[in-house]
């Protein structure tokens, strides 16, 4: 969705705004984190058409704002305002103007001044004369923002709130009048002033005096004025520690309860309805509160009354539903926050679509929220992404079903979930998410009797079904080191456990896949078990990384094809160029690191949506995002080809049609000057498509080391399972692949496990491919005694599987006068040749002697 901006006539003349007002807004701005200045001067207004048709009441409004002169701030933002409403353009901007030097001349009575215009302002006012005569001069948009930060600053200051809090027991009306009607400007921001008159109010009702209760009684119904909008900050306030106040909280929630008879909120009070800590006055406030929403919902449906409150279980019961359904993509709120800018800088499109989800798939999106601070008394708000919303609302709820002390299975399994959720989020990093210390996912996963890996598995299991990807990856590495803290030689897993790993093996998630398969691959077994060629599987795939990103290009015209993977490799992908639908498939599918498909509209066998199709059934992997592109000719208007294909893939996810335009992968160029006006349009298509990340180039690197981590751990892991037996022979080429990977000379990175591999497999390539490292410029001599110990390992188990020409450039390297080094290396693998001779062919013990006795 795009925003396009209102068509605007050029203005005949330009006038620069004051810098008192610049400095002022952009003070503002930056201590509320709003206030965009624009820089540069601004244009004045312009002034109405002379082929305007004759308004009588427009023009008797405009004789009643020039009949007398307007001097002061107040006066002349009036001024504005009106002349903007009967669209006299010349007026609005020349009193915009003068009250630009008015407060330019204010001095140190700027911030006051702009507070005073906001507070004796209708903001809606304020809103339509920045909509309607913005867009005209400039300078308009950097007043009203600050008129309108500033009023909102003083309006939330300590003081003022309290004060005009203490006014609503005022013996004045018209004093009490002032305060209701300054706190009900405030908003949500009064709702801790507005909270303490309602806990004067409650905690001792029969004491209060007649100014306490009629002071309450403004409280709720500023409260209730304010609806739905007080419910997130209050039921935050009520997840926190300030138990104190959970009186007035409570107060305060039954009055917006009045106010909306959709009651989403009754599962909140009943822990501090049941819990025997819970102060008096909050549980009497939390009983009454669940009556009259229980006697209005059974009057609703003609049910006899309940009981209250509501014995353990029950509560429980309820508990247990309301965190089930806030666990699930519907519990996910909805984005306030969007990006609707087009991507042209990729370094800064995550900090302009909102930041990242770690480790999903959302993204470009948050939810404002509100959170209680107890320490400054004051209600700030946060934007967030979705997922973290829902872990604030799901930790609530689990806290409240912590302190019933339940030992009910779901509701310890959804506890543990949610507790989980937390971790990982609240450790995440939007560019660059670290790994979780795995002591902190096993605490997560440890009920109330201690870390059980049945609970883990349904924990896996729940997670995997609920598209909660990334806790379904740390269950699986907690469940295996769960199990290595049991003690230097654990059992091997439960069977539950294993068949809800076997399970994780067929989630469309490259990380728990790999989880998966790596906690089955050490903590599984020895003997070959079922799934246990699916796990080889799955670590052979995440094998293939090497850090580059691979996008591969299908076009059936081979000039096409060449072209587009020219133009793409320098966006720095590695590309994998095809022919038809079914060599894009294979491409996509043999390596880990494939992030970006391009496939030709009329590409064939199979046709373009039988290949996407086969491209998102991804066996292995995570699914890469797929354009299909349009060629120029192909937009028949006839044919209606491309409204067609529009409609094919429009329902298809991480799907995009473009065309092949040279801008989608080149700057467009002014053909008469040379200049570049736009950059190529596939960061954008991209964007929309795969989301932010895929265009950032920090998110770019981190998600390609993440993915070469895999690798080397996926291969260390493979050589493991092959000298405990398992059939690693296909492991092979991906191994001495990696041996040629960019910088695979690094004995910590792909080097040491793609020897160990290879040494693991018991063919005479294999063997070769291993003592062939040897003559690698510039290897490390730490890494060639590494291969030496490799070769050793290999011919120890398989024999010696080298042919006639290996063995004959062996001997001629050492029998050669080359350096002492190269000699040492080949006398260290002759040595090892002769002792595994010697072994095979020992001497029999009442034999001759070899050497002559005389």
């Amino acid at each position: 969705m795009r925003r396009h901006a209102r068509p605007v006539r050029p203005a005949p003349s330009r006038r620069p705004l004051p810098a008192a007002c610049l400095v002022l807004a952009g003070l503002l701005g930056a201590s509320a984190g709003g206030l965009i200045v624009p820089p540069g001067t601004a244009a004045t207004a312009r002034a109405a058409p002379a082929d305007r048709p004759a308004d009588p009441l427009a023009d008797a409004v405009i004789a009643s704002l020039t009949s007398q002169p307007r001097s002061t701030p107040a006066e002349l933002l009036a001024v504005a305002i009106r002349a903007t409403d009967v669209e006299a353009w010349e007026l609005a901007a020349d009193s915009v103007t003068r009250l630009g030097d008015l407060l330019e001349k204010a001095g140190d009575g700027r911030r006051d001044m702009f507070a005073d215009l906001g507070d004796a302002t209708d903001p809606a006012d304020l809103r339509r004369l920045e909509r309607d005569l913005g867009p005209r001069q400039a300078d308009v948009v950097p007043i009203v923002r600050g008129i309108r930060e500033a009023a909102w600053q003083r309006r939330r200051e300590p003081e003022r709130l309290a004060a005009a809090a203490a006014a609503l027991a005022s013996d004045s009306a018209a004093a009490r009048r002032d305060a209701a009607a300054r706190l009900a400007l405030t908003g949500v921001d009064a709702l801790p002033v507005l909270v303490d008159v309602l806990q004067a109010a409650v905690t001792d009702p029969g004491a209060a005096d007649p100014a306490t209760r009629r002071a309450a009684g403004i409280a709720r119904e500023l409260t209730r004025g304010m609806g739905t909008n007080a419910r997130q900050p209050l039921l935050a306030w009520l997840a926190g520690p300030d138990v104190a106040r959970w009186p007035g909280v409570i107060e305060a929630l039954a009055a917006t309860d009045a106010a909306d008879r959709d009651v989403d909120f009754a599962e909140y009070l009943l822990a501090p309805a049941l819990v025997a800590d819970t102060p008096p006055a909050a549980r009497e406030a939390a009983l009454a509160l669940l009556r009259r929403i229980e006697g209005r919902c059974r009057t609703a449906a003609g049910e006899p009354a309940g009981s209250l409150p509501p014995d353990r279980d029950t509560a429980v019961a309820m508990l247990t539903q309301r965190l089930d359904c806030v666990l699930t993509a519907a519990g996910l709120p909805a984005a306030d926050r969007l990006l609707v800018e087009p991507v042209t800088d990729p370094a800064r499109v995550v900090a302009s679509g909102g930041g990242l989800s770690s480790g999903s798939r959302s993204f470009g999106g948050t939810v404002e929220r509100f959170a209680f601070d107890p320490q400054a008394r004051r209600i700030g708000r946060v934007n967030i992404p979705p997922r973290v919303a829902r872990a604030q609302e799901a930790m609530h709820l689990a806290r409240d079903l912590t302190v019933l002390g339940t030992d009910d299975a779901a509701a310890v399994r959804l506890v543990l979930l949610t507790r989980l959720e937390a971790a990982l989020l609240a450790s995440a990093d939007d560019r660059t998410p670290p790994r979780v210390p795995v002591e902190r996912l096993v605490a997560a996963l440890t009920g109330p009797a201690g870390f059980d890996f049945a609970a883990a598995a349904d924990v896996l299991d729940m997670a995997a079904a609920r598209g909660m990807l990334p806790a379904a990856a740390a269950t699986a590495w907690a469940i295996e080191a769960a199990r290595g803290a049991t003690g230097p030689n654990p059992e091997p897993l439960p069977p539950r456990a294993r068949a809800a790993l076997l399970r994780a093996l067929e989630v469309p998630d490259a990380a728990v896949r790999f989880e998966a398969a790596r906690t089955l691959a050490l903590a599984a077994g020895d003997a070959p078990f079922r799934g246990s060629t699916r796990v080889i599987e799955v670590l052979l795939h995440a094998a293939t990384a090497t850090g580059e990103d691979v996008a591969v290009v299908a076009h059936h015209e081979t000039a096409v094809r060449e072209q587009l993977a020219t133009d793409l490799s320098r966006f720095g992908y590695r590309v994998e160029k095809v022919a038809t639908g079914r060599e894009a498939i294979l491409a996509t599918r043999a390596l880990a690191d494939t992030v970006l498909v391009l496939v030709g509209a009329r590409t064939v066998r199979p046709s373009p949506l039988e290949t996407v199709q086969l491209i998102q059934r991804q066996p292995l992997g995570d699914v890469p995002p797929v354009l299909v592109l349009v060629d120029p000719l192909d937009d028949d208007a006839r044919g209606k080809f491309l409204t067609r294909l529009l409609l094919t893939f429009g329902d298809l996810p991480c799907v995009g049609v473009t065309d092949r335009l040279d801008s989608l992968l080149a700057p467009s160029v002014d053909p008469a000057t040379g200049a570049v006006v736009g950059p190529p349009r596939l960061y954008d298509r991209l964007a929309q498509i795969a989301g932010p990340g895929a265009v950032d180039p920090a998110v770019r690197a981190a998600r390609a080391a993440e993915r070469r981590g895999r690798a080397a751990e996926a291969l260390a892991l493979v050589a493991r399972l092959g000298r405990r037996g398992h059939d690693v022979s296909a492991a092979e080429t991906t191994a001495r692949l990696a041996l040629r990977s960019p910088a695979a000379s690094n004995p910590s990175d792909l080097f040491v496990p793609a020897v160990a591999v290879l040494a693991t497999i018991g063919s005479s390539a294999a063997q070769q491919a291993v003592l062939r490292e040897l003559d690698t410029p510039g290897l490390p001599e730490a890494s060639r005694r590494f291969v030496v110990e490799a070769f050793a390992a290999s011919v120890d188990r398989y024999g010696l599987l080298l042919d006639g020409h290996a063995l004959s450039a062996l001997h001629a390297r050492y029998n050669s006068p080359s350096l002492p080094a190269d000699r040492a290396v080949a006398a260290a693998v002759l040595d090892v040749i002769e002792t595994h001779l010697r072994k095979a062919c020992p001497l029999i013990a009442d034999a001759a002697h070899p050497r002559p006795t005389r």
